[in-house]
């Protein structure tokens, strides 16, 4: 697939529950695997889930891959993790509390970020 072929998934993930965490890690995952890139727009309900040290919390889930290894793997295809900036006040994050290569974003600017995706998937 050439750069020129090379499209755009969204992935919106809303809540911070192993399930729906779990799915969004893995729908991410297999988008990035295809040559897709994914955009994981992060909201406020799941914002705790870009911490240092939370994703450690859904390891060793029964029947799911590893969450860490999803998340590292994402980004070496060039997946991007982006967190609503809302995020941060609400339960009193900081920039650098959050793992290393994730963006904070405002909604509208993300917007912009995902236009001309094909598909986007809400968990």
């Amino acid at each position: 697939m050439s750069d020129d072929e090379i499209g755009k998934m969204v992935v919106v993930m809303n809540h911070d529950d192993p399930i729906s965490v779990m799915a969004a890690l893995v729908m991410s995952a297999a988008i990035a695997s295809s040559g897709e890139q994914v955009l994981i727009f992060v909201q406020p309900g799941a914002a705790k889930v870009l911490v240092k040290g939370e994703l450690e919390k859904f390891q060793g889930l029964k029947g799911q891959p590893d969450p860490i290894h999803l998340f590292d793997s994402i980004q070496v295809l060039d997946g991007r993790f982006i967190l609503c900036e809302l995020g941060l006040p609400i339960f009193d994050i900081k920039q650098e509390d959050l793992r290393e290569g994730v963006e904070v974003m405002m909604a509208s600017s993300f917007m912009f970020e995902c236009e001309g995706a094909k598909l986007a998937f809400s968990y």
